[in-house]
């Protein structure tokens, strides 16, 4: 009799510990972003092409150095296009109410470095933010929010523009 209970008790052990759900973790995805590329055009075809492409798509030039291949730009995203650049996340992570994100933009710098007659290495990096805008419920029975802080906020970038101008530039 004493065998049998246990078997059952042993048994009904190893039967819940194996059909009990198992959280599953999964690290977050990092995203491999191409900053910088060896082209195969000599620096100056690079360096018109490059303040071509920043003219077309009106972003201003902050900087400009020749000499050292350094442009730094502002640039602003039109609102319906910021996510496909930016991620923007963290502000709302403490705070209990409304957080609306507004006043997307961001700045790149450009450099372009001569390797050979044949080849240039261009290097981006975007940098991008925000505002966090913050409300709260105006009370506890109210639906109606009312502005509580608004900050700046830096984004991470999603790679799609510094791939968008690596790719033009190379072909």
């Amino acid at each position: 009799m004493k065998t049998l209970k246990l078997f059952l008790f042993t048994s009904s052990v190893l039967f819940l510990g194996c059909s009990a759900p198992k959280a599953v973790v999964t690290a977050p995805v990092e995203l491999i972003i191409e900053k910088e590329r060896i082209i195969n055009k000599p620096f100056e075809t690079v360096w018109q092409s490059t303040i071509e492409l920043l003219a077309t798509y009106n972003m201003p030039i902050k900087n400009l150095d020749r000499a050292s291949g350094f442009i730094a730009s502002d640039y602003k995203l039109v609102t319906s296009d910021y996510r496909q650049y930016m991620i923007c996340e963290g502000a709302s992570s403490t705070f209990s109410g409304k957080v609306e994100l507004a006043n997307h933009g961001g700045n790149l710098n450009i450099l372009i470095k001569k390797i050979s007659e044949e080849s240039t290495k261009v290097t981006i990096n975007c940098f991008w933010g925000c505002v966090a805008n913050r409300y709260r419920y105006a009370s506890l029975i109210s639906t109606e929010y009312v502005f509580v802080s608004s900050d700046r906020q830096d984004c991470r970038t999603s790679g799609n523009l510094e791939k968008a101008f690596l790719d033009y530039l190379s072909n």
